[in-house]
């Protein structure tokens, strides 16, 4: 699916710069001078291309929504998303038509994507459980992420329109394709504690002190945390720490991610004229990235000590938060912790030790793995998939106003 799309914008590229010749054979029309128009708004003008007799400017804006793909989508495969979980946005841009068929436009789009392990594939409580899904349950990410994306989009319609606007078609169809940025920080709801138990305990505030704290309060929870910011597979740890990593599992932690991200916009829309200056359409765009951190979920869980030592967890309230975020599979209670492991491919618990630090931790097999260290028979250790990036689709409604006066050409008298 998205070899097809990226073969199509290339098409829609080529299609705006060859010829107008070219253009006829794609679209099936023939290249031939019309004779006058004994009405003036029908005047076609010059066949050029960059027609200027035919040009005119227009600004608009509308609602769109978004909906992701990735290592938190129902299921792994193009295109999968939880409608769910959509929610509205709102663009702006300005456009200019500058030929019969050819328009391109500046657009600036805000929205929000968002994805719940627990949610999606539980039904919010773990009701419709079977072997294939509890692992995700257990696994229990989740992110939210406002996408800033700025793009400019080149615009073929399927009706040709040679005249002055008020002429144009009442409806018409066309491709869009371009390229643009996005500016992105995956975010998440911190829990109330972190913890090394692999589950909740029923009364956490009795392990909160002592020489080992089993609990640690965070100051943060139920706020929602920046993901980027806290490195939660081990793209913020210190010099020190990625040595330390690197000697123990004989691989180097990953680097932060970038915020700002290449977009790839391809999409159909249609529009509909409402009067001589107003247009209601509405598009369905693909945007294919460059980044697999959307959702802030790409590689391997990593040895919780890249965070932190036992004495970084209360000098450091920030240590404990990275660690609460960066493994979240016992944030259950342990009556649900229990229920979860009739489900799992592998169930019981393993206490791991740090290879960096001096943490000890307990977690459900296959989860938070000191390092990473994954065989083919255990592959859970997985924390996401970073073959694939992650994809988003939208959708927009929006209001096109066109400007006429001076910025409008026309018809020539003498």
């Amino acid at each position: 699916m998205k070899k097809l799309l990226l073969l199509f914008s290339i098409i829609m590229s080529a299609a705006i710069i060859l010829p107008e010749s070219v253009d006829a054979q794609i679209f099936g029309g023939k290249n031939k001078r019309r004779k006058s128009s004994r009405k003036i708004g029908s005047f076609s003008g010059s066949r050029r291309l960059f027609n200027p007799e035919i040009s005119y400017y227009a600004v608009g804006g509308g609602i769109n929504a978004m909906n992701y793909f990735g290592e938190i989508a129902p299921r792994p495969t193009s295109l999968s998303t939880d409608i769910s979980f959509t929610r509205p946005g709102v663009n702006l841009f300005v456009k200019q038509k500058f030929g019969d068929r050819y328009t391109w436009k500046v657009n600036f789009m805000w929205g929000r994507l968002q994805g719940s392990d627990v949610e999606t594939v539980g039904g919010g409580d773990g009701s419709n459980f079977v072997t294939e899904n509890a692992n995700r349950y257990l696994r229990n990410l989740s992110f939210r992420n406002d996408i800033y994306e700025l793009s400019f989009q080149g615009q073929i319609d399927l009706f040709k329109h040679g005249g002055r606007f008020s002429s144009r078609p009442p409806l018409n169809i066309y491709a869009i394709f371009g390229v643009g940025a996005i500016f992105h920080e995956p975010k998440a709801q911190a829990p109330e504690y972190f913890t090394t138990d692999s589950f909740l305990a029923s009364n956490p505030n009795d392990f909160t002190g002592g020489q080992t704290p089993r609990y640690y309060e965070l100051a943060e929870a139920g706020e929602y945390v920046s993901l980027w910011q806290l490195g939660t597979e081990g793209q913020r740890a210190s010099t020190e720490a990625r040595e330390a990593y690197l000697q123990a599992f004989g691989k180097e932690l990953p680097t932060p991610y970038s915020r700002i991200s290449v977009v790839i916009p391809v999409g159909i829309g249609a529009r509909y004229k409402l009067t001589s200056n107003l247009d209601i359409s509405m598009e369905v765009g693909y945007r294919h990235t460059f980044t697999d951190y959307l959702d802030d979920v790409s590689g391997e869980y990593v040895d919780l000590g890249v965070f932190g030592s036992l004495a970084d967890l209360r000098a450091n309230p920030e240590a404990a938060l990275a660690m609460a975020m960066s493994d979240r599979s016992n944030q259950f209670s342990e009556e649900d912790f229990n229920n979860i492991q009739n489900f799992v491919y592998v169930p019981g618990t393993d206490t791991y030790s740090s290879d960096i630090t001096d943490l000890m931790w307990s977690r459900a097999k296959g989860y938070g793995n000191n390092g990473g260290n994954v065989g083919q028979e255990d592959l859970r250790n997985i924390r996401g998939n970073p073959r694939d990036n992650d994809i988003y689709i939208t959708t927009n409604i929006s209001i096109t106003y066109i400007l006429g006066g001076g910025l409008v050409r026309g018809a020539k008298f003498r």
